[in-house]
């Protein structure tokens, strides 16, 4: 565990976590603080304890909201990652959902997602997998078994080598006339790397100048660290483009439903409060335009994608 000065108090009804001198409140379990902490520290712990609301609703509720105005229900989902649980809680508590099946690659992170579907009596969610890397690229589930297949945040971690098989996996699982919500993916076509190095132009260079330029531009963080660990699998300092959030057959079949969603431009738009962005929003506002004009998806000059496509033929 970090050295951290944390303390934790359970107070019946709900947590505290106290971090050099700033607490925070939870409704989760000592148990499952305690291996959160043991995962990630006590300073990043703070960060994942309101994920639920400021990641789960943030980023699913646009979805939900279209999906419910066209009548769905009884909907199968695959949850691809679960990380810590947050998304999988929101997707259990979906009244249009039926099961949520989800996996991960990181055993800790089963452990306590696994924890919470017990402790919480999240029923709807059926399996919390853990799959290697390379289990992923031959998912164990049917063609065509999950009406609502999401993956968020997780594509740019995907290690080059296999990204296309994986993605190909996320969309055989999808049923006719299913969806597939590919959300929170930092744009590689973006000039500023905004994900993890933050340093613009760094995700289009040659991977060791890359590491050279990350390494002179955020010493801190980038300065100890070997060519190897700057390269291990996950680290998503690459991003993802647009086309690699599509299946190695490209359109076939998909029907971009991004925007009538609320996602893509409209989400941007719609989320900005930051000064920065919302001081930007006139010149992104004309991009978009220039690109719909084109006939090109206005998802293509934002920071992150957030997308979500309809199967139309298998």
């Amino acid at each position: 565990m970090s050295g951290a000065d944390y303390r934790l108090e359970d107070l019946g009804d709900h947590r505290l976590l106290t971090v050099d001198g700033q607490s925070y409140r939870t409704v989760y379990s000592e148990r499952l603080l305690l291996m959160l902490i043991e995962r990630k520290g006590p300073y990043r712990a703070v960060l994942y304890l309101p994920y639920r609301e400021t990641r789960g609703r943030y980023f699913l509720e646009p979805l939900f909201r279209y999906l419910e105005a066209r009548g769905a229900g009884a909907l199968r989902v695959l949850e691809v990652g679960c990380s810590f649980g947050h998304m999988t809680e929101y997707l259990a508590a979906q009244a249009t959902v039926a099961a949520v099946h989800t996996f991960d690659a990181d055993p800790a992170f089963i452990g306590m997602t696994r924890l919470k579907v017990s402790e919480l009596g999240l029923d709807r969610v059926r399996d919390v997998a853990l799959f290697t890397n390379e289990e992923t690229c031959n998912l164990p589930y049917a063609s065509g078994a999950f009406d609502l297949v999401v993956a968020s945040g997780v594509i740019e971690h995907l290690p080059l080598r296999t990204r296309r098989r994986q993605v190909d996996e996320y969309y055989r699982v999808l049923a006719l006339g299913g969806h597939i919500a590919i959300l929170d993916t930092p744009n590689r076509a973006f000039p500023l790397e905004t994900h993890s190095v933050g340093l613009p132009f760094v995700h289009w260079l040659p991977p060791r100048l890359a590491y050279h330029y990350a390494r002179l531009g955020r010493p801190a963080t980038y300065g100890r660290l070997t060519y190897k660990e700057f390269m291990e699998d996950g680290s998503g300092w690459m991003n993802a483009s647009w086309r690699e959030c599509l299946p190695s057959s490209g359109w076939s079949g998909l029907d971009d439903v991004t925007e009538e969603a609320g996602y893509g431009w409209r989400f941007f738009r719609d989320t900005a409060r930051s000064r920065t962005r919302l001081a930007l929003l006139p010149a992104f506002a004309v991009a978009a335009a220039v690109l719909r004009a084109a006939g090109r998806p206005p998802s293509l000059c934002l920071p992150y994608l957030n997308l979500l496509f309809r199967r139309t033929l298998r």
